[in-house]
């Protein structure tokens, strides 16, 4: 009786632990759902302010819409950033490279010297002025999984004075014109981004054969790199978040 006894109690202590285990297993599982229940949104500042910075953006570019007539642009954009999507600044760009740069295309020359006909074309020599610029978006981009880069989109749009001339007249004047761009910088640090445009300049031509001109659009493509002063930047709590 002795031995039945002791088993018994044996049993009975096995069988309270086994269920003490089961209950705390249970209890801690419930646990960890509940406490991984709610969705976690994980804030991510801007990697790069511009807010009361100058960014200065020496460039060079070409224009792709004439096939007469190949310009080469040289020039630079100094902005300063009123707020992380506004921005005002200056631009210039010059054409004039003579014979060294740029010129009437192979195209151009075949036509005049078949057909011999009398084409002309209208080209900038230099343009400069000031624009308004706002950045409606921020992205950012893994490149070859070594890496995330930051970017941002920008419009502008602004009034130039221009010099330009014609195959033709070559003597040149001056106007009023315009400018248009989208834009997009890519932030490689603190201070600095690779700067991509895509700018139309507007203006009136004097062609042969049209007294009053024609207006004209001299569509280019540029490439620069853009140094923002200061160089550093501090993050403050009212600083908008630009990704989520």
């Amino acid at each position: 009786m002795p031995h039945r006894s002791f088993a018994a109690r044996h049993l009975l202590a096995l069988a309270a632990l086994g269920s003490a285990t089961v209950l705390s297993a249970s209890v801690s599982a419930q646990e960890t759902v509940q406490e991984f229940s709610d969705t976690i949104h994980v804030i991510q500042r801007r990697p790069v302010l511009q807010k009361q910075r100058v960014d200065l953006t020496p460039r060079f570019g070409v224009n792709v819409n004439d096939a007469i007539y190949r310009n080469f642009r040289v020039g630079a954009n100094l902005n300063y950033h009123f707020s992380e999507r506004f921005y005002a600044g200056a631009i210039f760009d010059w054409y004039d490279f003579g014979e060294v740069l740029g010129g009437p295309t192979q195209s151009f020359r075949d036509v005049d010297t078949e057909a011999r006909a009398s084409t002309d074309a209208a080209y900038l020599n230099w343009a400069g002025g000031a624009e308004l610029g706002f950045a409606p978006l921020v992205g950012k981009f893994a490149l070859f999984n070594r890496g995330l880069f930051f970017y941002d989109v920008s419009v502008s749009a602004g009034v130039l004075f221009a010099n330009s001339a014609s195959i033709a007249r070559p003597s040149g004047q001056s106007g009023l014109a315009g400018t248009a761009a989208l834009s997009t910088r890519v932030f490689l640090n603190d201070w600095m981004a690779l700067n991509l445009e895509v700018r139309d300049t507007i203006y009136n031509a004097q062609l042969r054969g049209l007294p009053d001109g024609a207006l004209t659009h001299s569509v280019s493509v540029g490439a620069g790199v853009s140094l923002y002063v200061p160089t550093a930047f501090e993050y403050s709590d009212s600083e908008e978040p630009a990704q989520r």
